[in-house]
């Protein structure tokens, strides 16, 4: 025996189209605007860069790379990252960091030479 088809075509379907219209329109006040127009200065983007607080700010995004690691180097970085309650993100920028410190005059030099074939 085949099921009887149901017959909608006298259903008032205006609730479900005005919740559509609704869901989809454009924001209405002026600060929604205001916040999705919003221009940062170059400040304000290198200060979310350097915070890592780049998600969701337009224009705003942080530089990534991929890197490769073998299997011991990586199980340092993760378990270190673990002891110090980090992703393994911020231990590496951690890592960094501290090379960029102790290395400071190294560097300074590198980038003077580095200049100097421009």
């Amino acid at each position: 025996m085949a099921a009887k088809k149901k017959d909608f075509t006298a259903a008032n379907m205006d609730r479900v189209y005005s919740a559509i219209a609704d869901a989809t329109a454009e924001p209405e006040t002026q600060e929604a605007q205001q916040v999705s127009e919003a221009a940062y200065t170059d400040e304000q983007m290198q200060a979310f860069k350097e915070a890592g607080k780049t998600q969701g700010r337009k224009g705003a995004k942080a530089i990534r790379f991929n890197m490769a690691f073998p299997p011991s180097v990586y199980e340092y970085i993760t378990t270190m990252a673990r002891i110090r309650g980090e992703s393994v993100t911020k231990f590496t920028q951690f890592v960094f960091e501290q090379s960029m410190k102790d290395n400071a005059e190294l560097y300074e030099q590198a980038k003077t030479f580095a200049k100097s074939f421009k």
